[in-house]
């Protein structure tokens, strides 16, 4: 596991800066080196005790689960580090592509008895490490077997959840227990060979129907130009606005809000700004209901020609 810090803040213990400010010849400095950068230390008379005049507090960063198989570790390893490293998060992967267990179930086609993706998700809820987690990052198949045993299992207490591809969101050979509650951004892509035979409305009408009615934090991103293996450049745009949606919506940002508006609106100015994307955005409101923007137009090149399977890579 990889955690990163986050940055420190100054709190006035008492008084306010300014009048700590106004009274130099009283205060000494120390210096606090925390790996990013320093923080002054504001102390009293040089003659006092040393206590502080300011309180360090480190804001804790959102713990970010990333569930290898199927999340692309080794496609996009380089922006979940990005992500590792920025002051509000802290990213740990569980779990390891081509492992013994990384293959579908039996109630799959071809699928295979345990060790398999669904005793993986067994052995990860035995640990209880997702009671420690505040954002769960799955991918692919990720989607389809790990995230849908974790709702069985936790229901509403289950964390929030970014789904790459939307596996959760397909028809599956077992119905997925969705809960009331549950906190969710699924990615999809008019690119991806998840998508079927489907057209781009019905693949977002379908992911779409199969949300709890009444849920009010699930948002769908879909981007037309997206493979099954999200480009990096689409997921370093996407996924900290993702994340902080999710945040916001399980209560966990600095906020405090369940208005996740701001963020969502951020994700589709910065799809924009980075060019080269469309599609739309949907996402539940403060009501239940839905609502949706679009960004982007199509640029006119030419498409990879989508297979029709529905069983994931990476």
């Amino acid at each position: 596991p990889r955690v990163f810090p986050a940055p420190v803040a100054v709190t006035p213990s008492h008084s306010s800066a300014k009048d700590l400010v106004e009274h130099k010849d009283k205060r000494r400095r120390g210096v606090l080196d925390i790996g990013r950068g320093v923080v002054d230390l504001i102390c009293g008379n040089r003659d006092a005790p040393a206590t502080p005049d300011f309180v360090i507090e480190r804001p804790r960063a959102a713990a970010v689960t990333i569930i290898a198989p199927g999340a692309g570790i080794f496609a996009n390893g380089a922006v979940y580090s990005d992500i590792g490293r920025r002051a509000e998060f802290s990213v740990e992967v569980h779990g390891q592509a081509r492992a013994a267990y990384d293959r579908y179930p039996q109630w799959f086609r071809d699928g295979h008895a345990a060790p398999n993706l669904d005793s993986f998700a067994g052995d990860l809820l035995d640990t209880k490490m997702m009671h420690g987690s505040d954002c769960l990052l799955v991918g692919s198949r990720g989607g389809q077997v790990v995230l849908p045993r974790v709702w069985q299992e936790l229901g509403d207490a289950a964390p929030p959840a970014v789904v790459i591809n939307g596996g959760c969101a397909m028809g599956l050979p077992r119905p997925v227990h969705w809960p009331q509650n549950a906190v969710t951004f699924l990615l999809i892509g008019g690119q991806d060979h998840f998508r079927g035979g489907k057209s781009p409305e019905e693949y977002v009408a379908d992911a779409n129907s199969r949300v709890p009615v009444g849920n009010r934090t699930t948002a769908i991103l879909y981007v037309s130009e997206m493979p099954h293996m999200p480009q990096s450049s689409l997921l370093r745009v996407a996924l900290p606005h993702m994340l902080r949606t999710c945040m916001i919506w399980k209560g966990a940002a600095p906020t405090r809000s369940e208005d996740a508006s701001g963020e969502l609106n951020a994700l589709v100015e910065a799809l924009g700004e980075a060019g080269g994307w469309s599609g739309r955005l949907l996402f539940t409101g403060s009501r239940g209901g839905w609502q949706e923007t679009s960004f982007g137009k199509a640029d006119g090149r030419k498409k990879p020609r989508l297979a029709a399977a529905a069983m994931g890579g990476a």
